[in-house]
């Protein structure tokens, strides 16, 4: 295998990359001049160190002197009585950026295929219940934004059924509603319909 393929083979690794994207990937490289090149390996070398995970939800964020939670978790208006939880961390870019939503947030890191008897191989399952347990005093809507999949649907019930079993407390849980067609990943809708789905939640 040539330099060429080997690097398509990297880009197809990418969510959502075919691979003629991917290889379209490679030779737009080549194209570019050294300093592009030695540039883009820079940044991907530092995005390893200058990054870190936020502890309360689990979103990547990058790392300075004075917090160690992420801008969003250490605002000081941010409502903890919701908790919205996430797959991906892009879709808490996508619903912030909306404006709509002022709460906590929870990055899954992935949805659960059905029949899989570990769940844990694929979500923060257990770190998920470790935090509501931990920050459940002024706990009142846990918010599910899954992808509208299959398998988003199978993560919701799975967490809704454990999260009933290990929480007593008066807790309302809900989902994104209409505005969101089925199969719609949360990151690729725009702000109006992140806003409507929010306020149509059931």
């Amino acid at each position: 295998m040539n330099s060429i393929e080997k690097l398509t083979q990297i880009f197809k690794k990418f969510p959502g990359i075919g691979p003629r994207q991917a290889s379209r990937f490679a030779y737009f490289l080549l194209s570019q001049n050294e300093d592009f090149v030695r540039e883009l390996v820079t940044e991907v070398e530092k995005l390893k160190k200058s990054t870190t995970r936020c502890p309360l939800c689990f979103r990547f964020f990058t790392k300075d002197n004075f917090s160690e939670y992420c801008e969003i978790c250490a605002r000081s208006t941010t409502d903890t009585s919701t908790l919205l939880i996430v797959s991906k961390d892009v879709d808490i870019d996508a619903i912030d950026s909306a404006g709509v939503y002022k709460g906590r947030y929870f990055v899954l890191g992935g949805v659960l295929p059905f029949l899989e008897k570990n769940p844990s191989l694929f979500l923060k399952d257990k770190e998920l219940f470790l935090s509501i347990d931990k920050n459940k005093k002024d706990l009142k809507e846990i918010i599910f934004a899954l992808p509208l999949t299959p398998e988003g649907e199978n993560t919701r019930r799975y967490l809704t059924q454990k999260l009933k079993e290990k929480i007593s407390e008066d807790i309302v849980f809900t989902t994104f509603g209409r505005g969101l067609s089925t199969g719609t990943e949360i990151e690729y809708s725009d702000s109006d319909t992140i806003i409507n789905a929010f306020k149509n939640r059931f």
